[in-house]
């Protein structure tokens, strides 16, 4: 990514919901809402509308799922999964007490715009890019809610802890839920231990923590196709960190973390796919529901 624009794969995931969207079966997983916040977003740039004419176009829409087939068979309904799941999972923590959320490399994820005034008393963080925050910002925030705060952080530079921890809009004595999304896989190993510790740092045990994983390339639970290593060398996203589903508990056992949940894709479409008609599902990321202990 460069400095002075925002992710391409932000853009990407945004252009992906609203392609599932376009689908009648599968419009009951994506709320109004979020359509409508995907389309300000992607409106507010010469790149989200060169993305929003390709989903008009009907050549687009007949060459988009060869491409998909050949790099992550099945992505676009995933992201729609993968949000599904997290927006689960922090209205249940919300329900259950948890007055702050914090996105850790939020990109142009919608939830936190799209809770923030059913919830006046939860506070809303979003870490990320300094170009992907201000486009983020230029889309969305006529005004500036007091309950929902655009971080802007150089990743190169500080860590998850140093920057909420300098961060006035950030109150360590509120019960925190922590988002990752689609993050952790380009870090290396320590960088991952060293943002469980820090997280459990900050707010303390009793922290949730919902976080996506990766699986190894050549693991038999993986459906990407040879395209997508070509498209992340391209772009310079290599995959750093990556585990099979089995060995997750005892990662977390190591960070001293307790595992509430894991969705792979034959959990979520057990959860949220029964009766919908689909294709083939994507294979090779799954969901994780943590907490930190004592």
């Amino acid at each position: 990514m460069k400095d002075d624009q925002a992710s391409s794969t932000a853009y990407t995931v945004l252009q992906g919901i609203l392609f599932s969207a376009s689908k009648p079966a599968y419009q009951p997983l994506i709320p109004a809402e979020m359509q409508q916040a995907c389309r300000k977003i992607l409106s507010a740039s010469a790149e989200g509308r060169k993305r929003l004419s390709q989903l008009d176009s009907s050549l687009y829409r007949s060459f988009a799922p060869v491409m998909e087939s050949a790099m992550m068979p099945g992505i676009t309904l995933h992201y729609v999964l993968r949000k599904r799941y997290i927006r689960d999972a922090v209205e249940a923590a919300i329900e259950d007490g948890f007055t702050q959320i914090v996105n850790l490399g939020a990109g142009f994820d919608t939830l936190a715009w799209e809770l923030h005034q059913q919830h006046a008393d939860v506070n809303f963080i979003e870490l990320d890019h300094p170009a992907t925050n201000a486009q983020k910002a230029k889309a969305l925030f006529e005004l500036s809610p007091d309950n929902l705060h655009l971080l802007t952080v150089d990743f190169s530079e500080t860590d998850a802890k140093g920057a909420l921890e300098s961060f006035s809009g950030f109150d360590p004595e509120r019960r925190t839920f922590y988002i990752c999304e689609g993050v952790l896989m380009y870090l290396d190993l320590p960088d991952v231990e060293r943002l469980f510790s820090g997280l459990k740092q900050l707010t303390g045990s009793g922290t949730r923590f919902v976080f996506t994983c990766v699986v190894p390339m050549a693991s038999p639970d993986n459906n990407c196709g040879w395209l997508l290593k070509l498209y992340l060398k391209v772009k310079g996203e290599p995959l750093n960190w990556m585990i099979e589903q089995k060995d997750l508990p005892q990662f977390l056992q190591q960070q001293n973390y307790q595992l509430h949940d894991l969705a792979g894709t034959e959990q979520l479409k057990q959860r949220y796919l029964q009766d919908i008609s689909h294709g083939v599902l994507h294979q090779g990321e799954f969901l994780v529901l943590s907490s930190a202990n004592d």
